[in-house]
């Protein structure tokens, strides 16, 4: 998946040089992140992190594509991650989570400002791909643009399974935050 985004990084590339677009004011790119995610559960509430977040975003087409490796969450117990890996995320067959879609708003990339924006697209998460709409801020100051959201995942619907004698530990849904902070792409 990671192979994924760098293939579509260079796809945009190659198509703005070909139209005489002018790339660096077009594409950004985020090497690094913040996902955080809590559930609340009777027993025992449960958080981990990454900060293992690649992003693309194009401001002249507003598309944007994420990817999060599933291994790369950091957990208060080593015992939760090693759950959450093989039992839950099944992180071998699915290593990767992954967002792709279009910011609805008109947004000025050139104006120092903070934005409310949804996005539309895919996310795609333990073999399975649902249609999305999440919102969030953007915020431009400079060259630089950050996005932040707050959403919620039902497990359900990515098909991941909780067993039945740990259904007190983990909730059906859990709370994300997302924060990416994105730089102009630089050959």
């Amino acid at each position: 998946m990671k192979n994924n985004i760098v293939f579509l990084v260079n796809l945009l590339l190659f198509f703005f040089s070909c139209f005489g677009l002018p790339v660096s004011a077009q594409v950004y790119t985020a090497k690094e992140g913040s996902v955080f995610f809590y559930s609340k559960a009777p027993v025992e509430n449960i958080e981990a992190s990454t900060n293992n977040v690649q992003a693309i975003l194009n401001t002249s087409t507003k598309e944007v594509a994420f990817i999060v490796p599933i291994r790369s969450f950091q957990f208060p117990k080593d015992l939760m991650k090693e759950h959450f890996n093989e039992k839950y995320m099944e992180s071998d067959k699915f290593p990767n989570a992954a967002f792709s879609g279009k910011v609805k708003e008109e947004i000025d990339w050139k104006k120092d400002g903070t934005y409310p924006a949804s996005v539309t697209g895919t996310m795609k998460m333990h073999g399975v791909k649902k249609d999305k709409i999440y919102t969030g801020t953007v915020t431009v100051r400079g060259d630089q643009i950050s996005l932040e959201s707050f959403f919620t995942v039902a497990l359900k619907e990515f098909e991941i399974t909780i067993p039945k004698l740990l259904f007190q530990n983990i909730a059906d849904t859990i709370t994300v935050k997302m924060n990416v902070n994105f730089q102009p792409y630089k050959k």
